[in-house]
């Protein structure tokens, strides 16, 4: 199963844009298709030239937004850790089980699924989330970041695979939220309490180093790593875990990995 989410890392910071919404959206004209249909806000040149978005801005722009590919965007860059210490990763694992991230990410797989997308089907979306929620979430205390969880892959081999292939598009050039996602509320953060609160709040990881940890912990949780097919890319670099407070549950884990599982790591 291949994995479409690109987490672009600036070199340490390299801002997403809607031009780079995806590697392979440069060359392949159905994830060009799919990147509009999933993510209408964040890939429209004319919006992001009207409000005046910078690099720094696109993503949190999507703050309101009903798209559950979008509210998966915006969630791993406001969730992600910006250090390496037990706190981070709690405050990250707060925010990503105590909010709507995997709610998000399981609503952007079906987006992608009511385009066409057959890469994957809707039980596998639904199995390989669950068990990233669960690999995320379990752990008492969390010893490693949430992108370690996903797997990665070579840019250039991804951006050189063969050009995706649609199947049923069941809402050709649609984006309407209510043909495939029944919650659009905006994205919501879990709240970052106790011991999490001294979290590291400014990014650290300029080279983009995959963290090691040096030793698991025996409630370490059962989830495997596996990932769906997502297409959320993920914005690498300008994370700030937030305490804002948590009003949905976790629900499944989907998203086609991006949205739903997972982040590419650029090689």
């Amino acid at each position: 199963m291949r994995t479409l989410n690109v987490v672009l890392a600036l070199g340490a910071l390299l801002p997403l844009s809607s031009a780079m919404f995806s590697i392979r959206a440069l060359n392949d004209p159905v994830q060009q298709y799919l990147t509009r249909m999933c993510y209408p806000l964040f890939s429209n040149a004319t919006r992001q030239a009207s409000l005046q978005l910078t690099a720094l801005t696109s993503v949190s722009s999507l703050a309101n937004s009903p798209f559950p590919c979008e509210q998966s965007l915006y969630l791993r860059q406001v969730c992600t850790a910006n250090g390496t210490t037990a706190n981070d990763f709690l405050a990250e694992q707060q925010c990503l089980c105590n909010g709507s991230y995997f709610t998000a990410h399981a609503g952007c797989d079906d987006c992608y699924l009511a385009h066409g997308y057959q890469d994957y089907t809707a039980e596998e979306s639904t199995r390989n989330i669950s068990s990233l929620s669960v690999a995320e979430c379990a752990p008492t205390p969390p010893f490693q970041p949430f992108s370690n969880l996903v797997s990665s892959v070579n840019i250039t081999s991804q951006s050189l695979s063969p050009s995706l292939t649609l199947g049923d598009d069941r809402f050709p050039n649609m984006t309407a939220v209510s043909n495939y996602f029944t919650e659009t509320a905006s994205a919501t953060p879990g709240s970052i309490t106790g011991s999490a609160t001294a979290r590291l709040t400014s990014w650290t990881n300029y080279s983009g180093i995959r963290y090691t940890p040096t030793s698991i912990p025996p409630n370490s949780g059962t989830g495997s790593a596996t990932v769906a097919s997502g297409i959320t890319p993920t914005l690498v670099g300008t994370s700030k875990s937030t305490g804002a407070a948590a009003t949905r549950g976790v629900g499944i884990v989907g998203g086609i990995l991006a949205a739903g599982v997972g982040v590419v790591a650029m090689l």
